[in-house]
């Protein structure tokens, strides 16, 4: 078998990133909820419009930090935790 192209250490750190920035981005889900209830009218349209914009941003940030951490390398701050 190959050896993968992406080393271990990356590979870890990029989840770790992917992982942190997810949960961060989740926090979005109050104003986007104060923002669509009253737009909406509708308190459950409203209620699930914010989760799904939550979990979508979500997903989006925590791809996009996994891909920066892949193709930049590891953040010094990931370096020094792991020592």
């Amino acid at each position: 078998m190959p050896e993968s192209v992406i080393p271990t250490a990356t590979k870890l750190a990029a989840k770790r990133g992917f992982v942190r920035t997810a949960t961060q981005t989740l926090s979005s889900v109050i104003p986007i909820a104060a923002i669509a209830i009253p737009t909406t009218g509708d308190g459950l349209l409203g209620v699930g419009l914010a989760v799904a914009g939550a979990l979508a941003s979500s997903a989006l940030a925590g791809t996009a930090s996994a891909l920066m951490i892949i193709s930049s390398g590891i953040p010094d701050e990931y370096v020094a935790a792991a020592e």
